[in-house]
């Protein structure tokens, strides 16, 4: 049994659970009111308070989305310029690495050339020590030869005995001077050489 049932045979109305009919009528009006001043006033207020989050909601995805397309962008753009950095980082290295190997060289090559100029210098300046002592001794063998052929001439022109020790003396000096300039040349040559 429902409620309505058990207050009826209590009551021994049949209709006694039941509301009266005023009461109805003013919770009809009542009600009516209520959703009029709900649906006149209060429901477009909610509407377009929910209309407007709705808005600022769509417009903030938006945003979000076009702030996080920008970042993405932003980001490949990045990644490309350190790309070309990196690229460039590589290029200067291998520039560098050439300009060094080309001093290098060139260093090489200049150490090479000034080394072989320094010879060359040294051999001309050998040659010509070795031409002024072979000048020098030239000229010193030349006055000893006329030297010895005056003596010789004047002794021979003496007499015999004279000649024979003129002849021994020439020799004699001829070969002290043939030790001589053996001497000054070794000497010479060692200076030069040394």
């Amino acid at each position: 049994m429902n409620v309505i049932e058990v207050v009826a045979q209590e009551s021994g109305e049949p209709g006694a659970a039941l509301p009266h009919l005023a009461e109805i009528v003013v919770g009809f009006i009542a009600f009516a009111v209520l959703v009029f001043i709900v649906g006149k006033y209060l429901w477009p207020t909610l509407v377009r308070s929910h209309d407007q989050d709705v808005t600022r909601l769509r417009d903030g995805m938006e945003r979000a989305q076009s702030e996080y397309d920008d970042a993405q962008a932003q980001l490949e753009r990045s990644r490309a310029r350190l790309a070309e950095v990196d690229n460039e980082a590589a290029r200067i290295r291998d520039d560098a690495r050439a300009d060094a190997e080309r001093i290098k060289s060139d260093l090489a090559d200049n150490a090479s050339d000034e080394a072989e100029r320094i010879r060359a210098q040294g051999r001309q300046s050998v040659d010509a020590s070795r031409a002024r002592t072979v000048s020098e001794l030239r000229t010193e063998v030349g006055s000893g030869s006329v030297e010895l052929a005056r003596r010789i001439v004047a002794a021979s022109l003496s007499d015999d005995t004279a000649k024979s020790r003129s002849v021994d003396s020439f020799l004699d000096n001829l070969e002290s001077m043939s030790g001589r300039s053996n001497g000054s040349a070794s000497t010479t040559g060692n200076g030069v050489g040394a």
